[in-house]
């Protein structure tokens, strides 16, 4: 196979988008050696390192939700390096599902990096095949929606696809750790009979500058060790590594929510961690047969199952997660700013764009809240919407909004949020309510960003919060039949 390898790797930069995370801390370490790394975080509450860490990568603060700030970031890079899971939210209130959270932070991404001209993408995904007459998890289903998006743009994509990857801080195998450590017993419901390919950490890292070396690697590539095992299977031998040996019953019932109940309780990890990956259990992880694969064995074995487990065991693999500090600490700093993220996803009419369908929701609003609110546009010259103001009773002024000229575009109409007795002073000046069309899939995202509450924190939950999410459902519905 003719391959094009690059004759200068240092010339070359590299940024990680979840650089923090299990794996991207190990690539970090690896390809500081032979890359310049730019290592991107979304934390609130660590100190930007001036210049370049112990192991050459230098450190950039972002919001992904921003495209606009995140192309200034991407400005010098080559290629970026994505590993982002939103299960960790990163504002007070967010009133979205994990998948729709996930979809826009892809599409912010394909929209930086089409503007800071990033010319490829290497993608970390799940690995998932739904069975005959089953549909895929939510959790697979958003990693393979996130790759089409980042796929949809200009940037080439390299799609990398693994299941369970064995190391030493993995989030999931600290949990099965746990588990077997704290339980004397286990139950194993219908799932633990999936198939599956686990895949060690250093092979994961060695695809990884395998594909970053050379130009030719565009396409889905799965990864996974030579052996299949079910996830009991994989239970039993780990609790076998760890030297223990809990009684088991297996049980023909597989509940999603009485697993992630079970699993929270014993390995003390979040639901929002916890419930994502149980869920994607019941769906067979297996590698097909790729070119990445072969030339992975080429160059030396895979790691099988029971050499990486006693790596990634050595030392306590049921260790704390090295980022659960920085998770409580930017808490403090999301609680303090107390911000509201809302993300709604609905089908606009077919031929309708971001701009028509904005305009339609504040003519629609006007109407469904009369008398209560009455809702006046200002148009712009081509006919969409420029300044909106909403008044109770037609008198008290609640929210101001104005179209963001600069970010708005055929895919997205953004409306700043100014004022308005709604809105806390000195809370955000980044406040946005957007639409945003998505083209891998044709759905549309209705987002609430970075607005501060004037009300009372408790009771604009019971109260505002509510009525928006009614609000939202409401025209998606509306949509729904005008579609």
């Amino acid at each position: 196979m003719q391959t094009t390898t690059r004759t200068s790797d240092a010339t070359m930069t590299i940024a990680i988008a979840g650089a923090g995370g299990f794996v991207g801390r190990a690539l970090r370490r690896e390809l500081g050696r032979r890359f310049k790394i730019v290592a991107l975080t979304r934390s609130l509450s660590r100190s930007p390192i001036e210049g370049e860490d112990e192991d050459g990568v230098t450190w950039r603060r972002c919001d992904l939700f921003d495209p606009e700030a995140l192309a200034e970031v991407l400005e010098d890079v080559d290629i970026l390096i994505y590993l982002v899971h939103s299960m960790s939210p990163q504002s007070r209130l967010t009133q979205a599902r994990f998948e729709n959270l996930d979809l826009l932070l892809a599409d912010n991404v394909r929209i930086a990096t089409e503007k800071a001209g990033v010319g490829r993408i290497v993608y970390l995904g799940g690995l998932g095949k739904a069975e005959e007459g089953e549909r895929l998890s939510q959790h697979l289903e958003s990693r393979r929606e996130v790759g089409n998006t980042l796929g949809a743009g200009d940037a080439n994509l390299t799609r990398l696809r693994a299941g369970l990857v064995i190391g030493a801080g993995g989030s999931s195998l600290r949990m099965m750790v746990r588990l077997i450590q704290r339980l004397p017993a286990m139950v194993l419901p219908r799932w633990t009979t999936t198939p599956t390919q686990p895949i060690a950490l250093v092979d994961v890292i060695r695809a990884f500058e395998i594909v970053l070396k050379e130009d030719d690697w565009s396409g889905t590539f799965d990864l996974g060790i030579d052996e299949k095992m079910t996830y009991g299977e994989m239970v039993l031998r780990t609790a076998h590594q760890l030297g223990r040996r809990p009684f088991t019953v297996s049980v023909p019932i597989s509940s999603p929510k009485i697993s992630t109940l079970w699993v929270m309780l014993f390995s003390g990890e979040p639901k929002s961690l916890v419930l994502p990956l149980v869920a994607s259990l019941k769906s067979p992880t297996l590698a097909e047969p790729n070119r990445l694969l072969e030339r992975l064995r080429e160059d030396q074995p895979l790691v099988d199952f029971n050499t990486a487990l006693d790596d990634a065991t050595r030392n306590d693999a049921a260790e704390e997660d090295p980022r659960r500090t920085v998770r409580r600490q930017d808490r403090v700093v999301i609680n303090n700013r107390r911000l509201v993220r809302s993300i709604q996803r609905m089908k606009a009419p077919q031929g309708w764009s971001m701009e028509k369908t904005c305009g339609e929701y504040w003519r629609w609003l006007g109407r469904w809240s009369r008398p209560l609110l009455k809702v006046t546009c200002t148009p712009t010259e081509d006919g969409g919407v420029a300044r909106v103001m909403i008044r109770l009773f037609g008198l008290i002024p609640l929210l101001h909004l104005e179209r963001d000229e600069t970010a708005s575009a055929l895919d997205r109409e953004i409306m700043s949020i100014r004022d308005g007795l709604l809105v806390r002073k000195n809370g955000s000046d980044t406040g946005r309510f957007e639409f945003r069309f998505v083209r891998e899939g044709g759905v549309t995202l209705a987002a609430l960003q970075d607005y501060a509450p004037n009300l009372p924190w408790y009771f604009y939950g019971a109260t505002q919060a509510r009525l928006h999410l009614l609000v939202m459902g409401a025209f998606r519905r509306w949509l729904r039949r005008r579609g």
